[in-house]
């Protein structure tokens, strides 16, 4: 599948060579090295950091002028120095240095409107189609020396993300500045809005200089607080949602003003590090409405901030969260970290280790439209083509290229095995209402905190779509919603019917509201919270605060709920995991999970302070635990409960189950059960104990599954095995079978011509199988069924059906 877009983010460092010739050799290297996903895009853009945005802010139409370019490595506005340390011994931090030793000349708008010609110039020549080009903002210190933003007009900075006031807020009114800019030759009159000052400046900048769109960074337009979990009406310890319209209006302005001033410009954005439900408790961002009402906009990709603290969870949330409601007529982009500008890193190299896991991991996202059918990103974007010195090893793309090739060859083409249903509408309708904040922030962060304890959720619906949805579309899957999902009564009605024709759903949350405590059959009772003991899982601690209240329900007397966890106190027991099934839905079965988030917050903090594992049990586990209960076995044996779980994704492609994951610890071991089997996986051996297949943690995985096991014990192996034969499209051989119920998913144009037969006989695919098989037929596609097999045999199938 090809690309719509491709985004190559790069600096100005690498173009060392001020001629138009120096110019021109860097391109050709660089469209070069990129050259295979050139080849495999609709379009192409080459996106610059040249600076942090003040060469925008500070523009004044004259070509001649310099501006200060980001020739640092470090915090180019240093706002501490907590360290005390001499200036030579500080951290980059409290003491950019430049990224080269030597003279570093000025770049005029001049200059670099003539290396964009050249660029363009140079892709025509090599690609015979047109190159756009896109330019950037940024709000916060790091990029460029700003003295807009630090010196003239720091009241436009509210975010504390770095240290002082550092990072500007959009809804911010400037104050009076004489100052000639381009579209203010007689200054800045006072209280000017800021959108309405950048969206002007924008425009001319824009057009002078030949871009073709410009990307808001690091979630500018999103928040006041755009990095940390804090915003303006969250404060680390209290909702304020008293002020929640007032800050979503002014949000709103500043959209409106943007656009209405800037109006031709495709925009992109970078967005926060959160979920949709942690921005809009945290800072009313009116998600919704920005989606809807700001023409040519794309949405935010996901965060790159997993490579750097290695929260894979929130990074996997959050983008989900983003994309299950879309603009109209737009898609959703992926964006992969492979060197840093400006902080001495090169992920891929360094903190990546060269594993791919953070390719494999987010590109087994898919999102559910309204008609159930699975949507892709559409677009690429690559943080960045060089590193904080410039240059631009030939290692790197040679290295990610196969892999981001790879996972989109065996991308989701239909809801993987877990779905989200996200209640992106009711979730903003909730917040601008004031009620409820509590139960978002802590259903999200839940979410994320189950990702982290190896959920495998990649798939999301809004619960508009989710209304609208055939149900074939989720035959057969696991349905994972919070209990606010069922204030729409659309949802709640079709959550209902899904149950009633033998669905399975997963809810959590604190199960407050008439119809999900009549659905579950729970009562109110005395709140907890505190610490408690859960029987067959540990210790646990539920914070109120940040588990979206106290634990204060029960299951009335005669409701029929199998306890599964519970929550124990001084004598006092709340269900903790709780399995529901009744006569009328025909086999169909709900669980609920309370859930406690295990961290704590300070007033004013940025990020949330985790619980000791050696004294607490992660609670937010218990939703992968859960699973067994719906035939979804993931276990984990670690060394101790320190060690981290791996991250897991698990998603269909040609009727095949793919396991995508990150062995965050490579010496754990991985225990698996699905409904269909112990999964073997192509290439590999497992153990084979109490039904399930053991594996050792990889450290990056992406595996096709075909074949399960019902077997006890014992060693087994599936491995590809060569054709053979003219007419065969592929072979697999098990070997340690042993008086077992095998299960083999077929590729969906190939079923017919599946043959299974013994290992010494290299048969072609016009004679029978010799083995017996039935062929069966589930929500996700054909499947053959072999009972009571023992020895090792082959499955083949032909090129043709």
């Amino acid at each position: 599948m090809r690309w719509e877009k491709l985004d190559l983010e790069v600096s100005l460092k690498p173009f060392q060579d001020r001629s138009a010739g120096g110019y021109e050799r860097v391109a050709e290297q660089i469209f070069r090295q990129w050259k295979p996903l050139i080849d495999e895009s609709e379009r192409v853009s080459v996106m610059f950091w040249a600076a942090d945005g003040s060469e925008i802010l500070d523009y004044n139409g004259r070509m001649e002028d310099a501006f200060e370019w980001a020739k640092w490595i470090g915090v180019a506005n240093p706002h501490s120095n907590s360290s005390g340390l001499p200036p030579e011994q500080q951290n980059i931090h409290e003491r950019p240095r430049p990224y080269r030793a030597g003279d570093l000349p000025d770049w005029t708008y001049g200059d670099f409107r003539q290396l964009l010609g050249i660029l363009r110039r140079v892709f025509r020549r090599q690609f015979g189609r047109e190159l756009r080009i896109g330019a950037t903002f940024d709000p916060g210190p790091e990029f460029a020396v700003s003295s807009f933003k630090y010196e003239r007009h720091p009241e436009i900075c509210r975010g504390f993300c770095l240290g002082g006031k550092t990072f500007v807020c959009c809804y911010t009114k400037l104050h009076a500045d004489d100052r000639a800019y381009a579209a203010y030759p007689d200054g800045i009159p006072e209280g000017e809005p800021f959108g309405r000052f950048l969206g002007r400046q924008c425009r001319r900048y824009l057009s002078d200089m030949g871009f073709d769109y410009i990307w808001l960074s690091n979630g500018f337009g999103f928040g006041m607080e755009t990095w940390g979990a804090t915003g303006a009406i969250f404060d680390g310890c209290d909702f304020a949602p008293e002020k929640a319209e007032e800050v979503r209006r002014a949000m709103h302005d500043f959209w409106r003003d943007f656009r209405r001033e800037c109006p031709e410009f495709p925009i992109e954005t970078r967005g926060t590090n959160l979920s949709t439900g942690m921005d809009l408790t945290s800072d009313a961002t009116p998600l919704r409405e920005i989606y809807r009402e700001v023409p040519d906009l794309e949405i935010p990709p996901n965060s790159p901030w997993a490579a750097l603290d290695g929260d894979f969870g929130m990074e996997l949330a959050g983008w989900m969260s983003h994309a299950a409601e879309l603009p109209p007529g737009k898609g959703f982009p992926f964006r992969y970290y492979i060197h840093d500008i400006w902080f001495m890193n090169s992920p891929w190299l360094d903190r990546y280790g060269r594993s791919p896991h953070d390719i494999y991991l987010p590109m087994a996202v898919a999102r559910l439209n309204g008609s159930g059918e699975a949507e892709l990103p559409n677009a690429l974007h690559l943080l960045s083509i060089d590193d904080s010195y410039g240059r631009m090893p030939d290692q790197v793309p040679q290295e990610v290229i196969p892999h981001l090739a790879d996972a989109r060859r065996t991308a989701p083409d239909q809801a993987g095995p877990l779905v989200w249903v996200y209640p992106f509408d009711e979730y903003h309708d909730l917040v601008y209402a004031g009620e409820r904040l509590e139960e978002i922030f802590a259903g999200d962060y839940l979410i994320r905190g189950a990702l982290n304890c190896g959920l495998p959720l990649n798939t999301v619906i809004s619960t508009g779509n989710f209304v609208s949805a055939p149900e074939k579309a989720l035959a057969g899957r696991v349905l994972v919603a919070p209990t606010t999902v069922t204030v729409n009564a659309a949802a709640a009605a079709k959550l209902e019917r899904f149950l009633a024709a033998g669905g399975r759903v997963l809810f959590y949350g604190p199960a407050r509201g008439e119809w999900i405590e009549s659905l579950l059959g729970l009562v109110p009772a005395s709140p907890l919270d505190g610490e408690f003991d859960v029987i067959g899982f540990g210790r646990v601690r539920h914070l109120a605060r940040y588990s979206g209240g106290p634990l204060d329900r029960v299951f009335a007397p005669g409701a029929g709920a199998e306890t599964v966890f519970e929550y124990r106190q001084d004598g006092e027991a709340r269900p903790a995991v709780a399995r529901v099934a009744k006569p009328e839905w025909n086999g169909g079965e709900a669980l609920w999970v309370r859930g406690s988030n295990s961290f704590s917050m300070e007033k004013h903090c940025h990020f949330s302070t985790a619980f000791d594992r050696n004294v607490f049990a992660p609670a937010e586990a218990m939703l992968r635990g859960a699973l067994a209960k719906f035939g979804w076995r993931i276990e984990f044996d670690k060394y101790s409960a320190t060690t981290p779980d791996p991250r897991l994704t698990l998603r269909w492609h040609d009727n095949a189950l793919y396991f995508s994951g990150f062995g965050t610890d490579t010496t754990v071991t991985e225990r698996f059960r699905f409904p269909d089997g112990a999964p073997l996986f192509t290439g590999t051996d497992a153990l084979i104990r109490n039904g399930s297949a053991c594996y050792p943690a990889e450290r990056a995985v992406n595996r096709e599954c075909r074949v399960f096991l019902g077997m006890k014990h014992g060693r087994v192996s599936c491995r590809e095995a060569t054709s053979g034969m003219p007419g065969v499209r592929r072979r697999i051989l098990l070997r340690g079978v042993a008086n077992a119920r095998v299960v083999f998913r077929p590729e969906a144009g190939h079923v017919d011509s599946v043959r299974f037969y013994p290992p010494e006989q290299h048969r072609t695919v016009l004679e029978p199988s010799v083995l017996k098989a039935r062929l069966e037929y589930d929500g996700v596609g054909p499947k053959y069924v072999l009972e009571n097999v023992t020895g090792d045999f082959h499955i083949a199938w032909a090129e043709e059906n």
